[in-house]
């Protein structure tokens, strides 16, 4: 026996052989053996009595470990015969180490390894075995057991013993599955080769769903441009596929793996990719690291993660495609025809995604007849039209989806921003519909002569605040002047006097049919802008009457005492159809904005048209309207301003109950007097609105 003794340090060597892929750990030694030109290798699991794992060893028929090789190998570090052999020596296959490490990697297993080899030498077959113990990596104990049977076959047995833990999981079906994804590509790439793990072999070909080669594309790193990565997709039949991307420096051959971290639901799958940068990467140890210190491996990693990606979004699409034919020729699929838009073809495309999350997973909805599918598809199509982001929330509470598929289905819509494209598409169409709606009612004849500015058109405009601008955000529509100054003192942490009225120059109250206001980015965090909005029915011409009327309202808002020091800047506007001549010219001065009627520090004054405010809008939403192609019919127009009448006509009857209701409970002596205070009633809900923005 001799003892050999490598020259690096045990802490070093400590480092090198540590690792928590411990089915990694197995696997250098089985690509030693490979390297060795073996054709047959298996993993063995030693079992006690009692079922527990007492070793582990791996056997081989390759050409051994000769002496000299011993004393190359296991007396150096980085200096194998690897680093200069691109193939084997005999089979000519693809070498896998080159460091001379893998041998170490038992360390995190076993408190020691030992080599059995038999070899050749001048015709004659010699038995060594070498041991390293886990206390000791830089010694290596080697002794020469001398002649073998000349028939004995060449090979190397190497035994794992004591183990350092309960490692029985190694023998579960996870651990099976990415042992085997590891060396399925070598298995594929040379069918000669037999690979056993446990009894069972690595048997590729009878579990692979799919392949598929993503073509190479030049990869810009930090550091470097990529242009020979090669990338593998296999789908392996449920329960085989590890979920791993494998790299390595060639075809065929592992260096090491990181966890996917790509959204496929309902695929088992792994991930090969090649190229010489890897071999790189290997040698610095950071294949395994869980936190990328290496800038162009992180980016390549992030490119392969986008690529499968794109790739499992399209196989996704497919197997939706077979499904919801099923559901077309079941008459349950609750869409008609093609996408009538682009928002419609994209929110088919969350809808599809949804349903064959509930399809593969719910058992309930796979059970159910055609009526109940047909009624829960309907629901399921409404919550994606209207509040995609809420569809999670539905498959967990209905369909009682796993929490993992939630997680993917969730993850998925985030990839896509399928949902982010639904909800902008469903605001802009909306917007487009009510600015069509607005138009038909203040130009077409037949509404203009007969809508009303109370009660009707305040009503459209009140929930379409966008109209005057993003910024700012209704509070409190047709509220009169004393509400609107109580609201703004409390805004502005004021405190007015008990009692006091705002009133109009002639001591008359007002009310302004919009009154809005928003917070923004400003040195006084108390600052505020607001805006008063008085709206007049599309058949009114808006005169020097008018305009009296709104420079009333400015003067008892901006005259106020109460308002004098703080610091709020107040938009005022007046807006109807048709300017007579004395007012368009007056709005329409030079060196001033279109409309604006008077430009102070603290507030302007604006008089507007329909016209010029419609347009404005149009003229924001034209660029998304014709990228979504978003197209709105006349029959979408008459049914919009026949619910809008409905809800109008409802709300008076509403009205005209409640003040009946308060006339027949008030006193005889005061029913004059409280049906006076009722003629202006306040909008539903207005005490209730939230604080101004």
């Amino acid at each position: 026996m001799f003892v050999l003794t490598l020259k690096a340090k045990h802490d070093h060597l400590r480092k090198v052989a540590t690792t928590r892929d411990f089915v990694k750990a197995l696997a250098e030694f089985v690509w030693n053996s490979l390297d060795a030109d073996a054709t047959q290798v298996s993993v063995d699991f030693v079992r006690n009595s009692l079922g527990g794992l007492d070793s582990i060893l791996v056997r081989d028929n390759g050409t051994g470990i000769s002496k000299a090789r011993v004393q190359r190998d296991f007396e150096s570090l980085g200096d194998s015969w690897k680093l200069t052999a691109n193939r084997t020596a005999i089979l000519s296959h693809a070498v896998h180490g080159k460091e001379g490490q893998g041998r170490f990697k038992f360390f995190s297993l076993a408190q020691k390894a030992r080599w059995t080899s038999v070899y050749e030498n001048g015709g004659e077959r010699l038995r060594i075995s070498i041991e390293i113990d886990a206390d000791s990596l830089d010694t290596s104990k080697v002794s020469e057991l001398g002649a073998a049977p000349s028939d004995t076959p060449t090979g190397t047995t190497v035994e794992l013993a004591p183990l350092k833990g309960m490692f029985d999981w190694l023998t579960g079906s996870e651990a099976m599955a990415d042992f085997g994804a590891t060396f399925a590509p070598y298995v594929l790439q040379y069918p000669d080769t037999t690979i056993f793990y446990d009894g069972q072999p690595v048997d590729p070909a009878a579990t692979i769903v799919r392949t598929h080669a993503i073509e190479a594309k030049a990869i810009v790193c930090p550091g470097r441009t990529i242009r020979d990565l090669s990338l593998k997709i296999i789908e392996w039949k449920p329960g085989v596929g590890s979920r791993k991307l494998y790299f390595g420096g060639e075809s065929g051959v592992v260096l090491g793996s990181q966890p996917a971290g790509i959204t496929a639901p309902g695929f088992d799958f792994s991930v090969y990719a090649y190229c010489p940068f890897f071999q790189d990467i290997a040698h610095a140890n950071l294949l395994e690291a869980e936190g990328l210190t290496d800038p162009d491996f992180a980016r390549i990693l992030e490119f392969i993660r986008d690529e499968v990606g794109d790739y499992f979004r399209t196989r996704q699409a497919e197997r939706s495609g077979e499904l919801i034919q099923d559901l077309k020729d079941a008459g349950v699929y609750p869409y008609e025809g093609d996408p009538r838009d682009e928002v419609e073809r994209r929110e088919r495309q969350v809808f599809e995604i949804a349903t064959h999350a509930v399809s593969s997973y719910s058992r309930d909805f796979k059970k159910a007849d055609n009526p109940l599918k047909k009624i829960t598809l309907g629901l399921l199509r409404e919550a994606v039209s209207h509040n995609p982001e809420s569809v999670s929330r539905i498959l967990r509470a209905v369909f009682n989806l796993p929490k993992v598929r939630q997680d993917e289905f969730s993850s998925l819509l985030d990839k896509t921003e399928l949902g982010a494209i639904i909800s902008t598409s469903t605001l802009i169409a909306d917007r487009i519909v009510t600015l069509k709606v607005l138009s038909e009612i203040v130009f077409d004849p037949k509404h203009r002569r007969t809508i009303k500015e109370r009660g009707e058109l305040d009503t459209l405009v009140r929930d379409a605040t966008w109209i005057f601008g993003e910024q700012f955000h209704f509070t409190m529509p047709e509220a009169g002047l004393t509400k609107i100054m109580n609201r703004v003192s409390d805004d502005l942490g004021i405190k007015r006097a008990k009692g006091s009225k705002g009133r109009k120059p002639d001591g008359k109250i007002g009310r302004a049919d919009c009154f809005m206001g928003r917070v923004l980015p400003h040195a006084d965090r108390l600052h505020r802008d607001y805006l008063l909005v008085e709206l007049k029915r599309p058949s009114l011409v808006v005169g020097r009457k008018e305009l009296d009327q709104l420079e009333d309202y400015v003067s008892a808002i901006v005259g106020q005492p109460d308002f004098i020091n703080t610091s709020t800047n107040w938009n005022f506007y007046l807006v109807s159809s048709e300017l007579d001549p004395v007012v368009h010219e007056r709005v329409t001065q030079k060196d001033r904005p279109q409309g604006l009627f008077l430009d102070k520090p603290n507030h302007r004054v604006w008089v507007k048209s329909w016209a010029e405010l419609i347009r404005d809008c149009e003229s924001r939403l034209a660029f998304v309207q014709e990228r979504l192609q978003i197209d709105v019919s006349a029959e979408l127009i008459d049914e919009r301003i026949s619910k809008l009448k409905t809800s109008i006509l409802k709300l008076h009857q509403e009205l005209n109950t409640d003040e009946a209701t308060r006339k027949s409970e008030m006193p005889a002596s005061n029913s004059t007097s409280q049906a006076a205070k009722s003629k202006f009633p306040p909008a539903s809900g207005s005490e209730k609105q939230s604080p101004i923005l």
